[in-house]
């Protein structure tokens, strides 16, 4: 999979013809880009009826990666977790069955209570194939990394700043920015290596970066992969 981490940033760069609405750019991206990464501010503001509409404005080929509201980041007791988790996934019901994975980004500065982290990973094991966004610091300790793949979960790749993404899990969800063609396809190379048979991989730009991404998309399928 390869796109940008939504699809309506405010100036539209170079992506967008200049006469577009701005209500049509999710169309126009669905049939140029073949995948993206859902922001987690976005629930903010979108129902079910809007996701219902994301359903209705792309191809069955499409595929959705949905980052969890931001709340789901961080430490909740068990019957406030369970009601936000319940209200996000009645949203993204429409679009189940075009959701390639979670993404859960854990919030900066959180303590790490590895107790709540498995028994989450694990709650939301049973949704969707699942990645986790780690901040620098604790929480990159070998006991979270046991748990990530206790419960098949991926761990994010930066790839910018991290040579090669962390082996295990059924989601890899990598963030790129622009890059020269050659930085482009090494990523791509080092993601389906880690993708084998059985898991999925995703490559994401910037909102603002959609033309890399194109670029990118070129050549992965110059590349076969």
């Amino acid at each position: 999979m390869i796109g940008t981490r939504g699809w309506n940033q405010a100036s539209g760069g170079d992506f967008y013809p200049a006469e577009l609405p701005d209500d049509w750019r999710f169309c126009y991206y669905s049939n140029n880009l073949r995948s993206v990464l859902v922001p987690q501010e976005t629930w903010d503001a979108v129902q079910r009826a809007d996701v219902a509409q994301w359903l209705e404005d792309s191809d069955p080929a499409f595929r959705f990666v949905m980052e969890l509201p931001a709340t789901l980041g961080q430490p909740l007791t068990h019957a406030k977790r369970e009601q936000a988790l319940a209200q996000f996934l009645e949203t993204l019901e429409p679009i189940a069955p075009r959701t390639a994975g979670l993404l859960l980004r854990i919030v900066p500065d959180t303590e790490v209570l590895p107790d709540w982290f498995e028994h989450f990973l694990n709650r939301l094991a049973d949704v969707a194939p699942l990645c986790v966004d780690l901040p620098e610091g604790p929480w990159r300790a070998p006991l979270v990394y046991a748990a990530l793949q206790r419960q098949g979960a991926g761990l994010a790749w930066h790839c910018a700043r991290e040579a090669a993404p962390h082996p295990g899990g059924r989601l890899m969800v990598a963030y790129a920015p622009p890059a020269p063609a050659r930085e482009l396809r090494h990523w791509i190379e080092r993601l389906a290596q880690w993708q084998g048979q059985d898991s999925f991989a995703g490559l994401f730009f910037d909102a603002g970066a959609a033309k890399a991404a194109q670029e990118a998309r070129l050549i992965a399928e110059l590349m076969g992969v």
